[in-house]
């Protein structure tokens, strides 16, 4: 499988985003993060909610790109701003960092295909 390389938060990370059976992952983890953020409003104490919420974005970021990857990320200690900040990219990943890659392929495909067959 094609590896898609994105950045979040200045870091650069490798996984196959294009698979369909990723990109499945990916979006049960958004809901499932999206889900425990929402569960967080009722836990008894704000450190509670913290780590919960921080723990979510570990594990979306781990599932996704693998182990090690949200160290890489976030660091060895991290507050909830670092993981809100990394949320938010990851949820605009494939619109602002995979599309273009494909549209970018897309318009070189059809030149290619222009330039041997003419415009139709």
């Amino acid at each position: 499988m094609r590896l898609v390389t994105v950045e979040i938060l200045g870091v650069k990370l490798e996984a196959p985003l294009l698979n369909h059976k990723v990109a499945r992952k990916y979006d049960d983890g958004i809901a499932r993060v999206v889900k425990i953020a929402d569960e967080t409003k009722h836990c008894n104490s704000g450190s509670e909610a913290i780590e919960k919420q921080c723990n979510a974005v570990v594990d979306f970021i781990e599932d996704i790109f693998g182990k090690g990857s949200a160290l890489k990320v976030l660091g060895e200690e991290t507050d909830l701003l670092t993981c809100l900040d990394a949320w938010e990219e990851l949820t605009d990943v494939y619109e602002k960092q995979v599309n273009p890659i494909l549209e970018e392929r897309n318009k070189r495909a059809i030149a290619k295909f222009r330039e041997k067959n003419g415009d139709m």
